[in-house]
């Protein structure tokens, strides 16, 4: 199949043994995590899902086995999780009945070597389950090995006002896109933080390949998703490119090969 000079792909075919993935930004990060985990299952790849931030629990309800591993217990205790699981979620302690830590980002290679998996994903940000962000000065956690590189925005915050209730860090957001706070969000604003060097693409490994993820793709008009996947098609850096409704119904885009 093909749409707008892109074929459409398995969601699988984002990552392969051997790959470390990233994902951030905001909009839909742990859905799009679990989202491609199992796609990878599908396919028969062992995969590990972790985060390199501080994580609430409530957000890894999701995940099929959730095992609590210090790094010096890695090689003990993931073969054997992976062997009756396809899909397990890895963090390395839990200090408080709400929250568990999550990996170091530059364990990240360390993990998916101990554990067996053929795939390593890693929500590497936090945005306080706000539509859209632009990291602070730490951020986003980034694992230092990372070969595909997932930002994430959603287009629900298209029309709305550059605020804090829509927006991680709405200052930083502003500056980037050059507009003022409360400043109707427009689709243009949107792409441009998921693909700007300081927003989507931060710290970004330069062999990592790249593949936004826009969430909520029904929450716009029909010809405004064509000219944003028309942009995303053109962009040099793109490996492809993934959209997300309402229901969490994904697809994957590859634009196709010149002729």
């Amino acid at each position: 199949m093909t749409s707008q000079g892109a074929s459409i792909v398995p969601l699988a075919d984002i990552a392969g043994p051997g790959d470390i993935v990233a994902i951030v930004g905001a909009g839909g990060k742990t859905t799009t995590m679990f989202a491609l985990a199992n796609a990878l299952a599908e396919r028969g790849l062992r995969v590990v899902t972790t985060k390199s931030t501080n994580i609430h629990r409530p957000s890894l309800a999701r995940s099929p086995r959730l095992l609590i591993s210090p790094p010096d217990r890695w090689q003990t205790d993931l073969p054997p999780a992976l062997d009756a699981h396809p899909v397990i979620t890895v963090v390395t302690a839990a200090p408080t009945p709400r929250r568990y830590n999550g990996i170091p980002p530059d364990l990240a290679p360390d993990l998916l070597r101990a554990s067996g998996a053929d795939v390593l994903i890693v929500e590497a940000d936090g945005a306080r389950r706000r539509l859209i962000k632009a990291p602070a000065s730490h951020e986003p956690a980034m694992p230092p090995g990372a070969t595909v590189v997932i930002p994430v925005a959603c287009l629900a915050a298209v029309g709305r006002p550059l605020a804090e209730r829509h927006v991680h860090r709405p200052q930083l957001v502003a500056e980037i896109l050059g507009i003022a706070l409360d400043t109707p969000l427009t689709t243009d604003h949107v792409l441009t933080l998921l693909l700007d060097p300081r927003a989507g693409r931060k710290s970004q490994p330069p062999a990592a390949r790249l593949w936004p993820v826009l969430t909520a793709t029904d929450k716009i008009e029909t010809e405004q998703l064509k000219a944003l996947r028309a942009s995303l098609r053109a962009h040099p850096d793109v490996t492809g490119w993934v959209g997300a409704d309402a229901d969490w119904t994904y697809a994957a885009h590859r634009p196709d090969a010149a002729p």
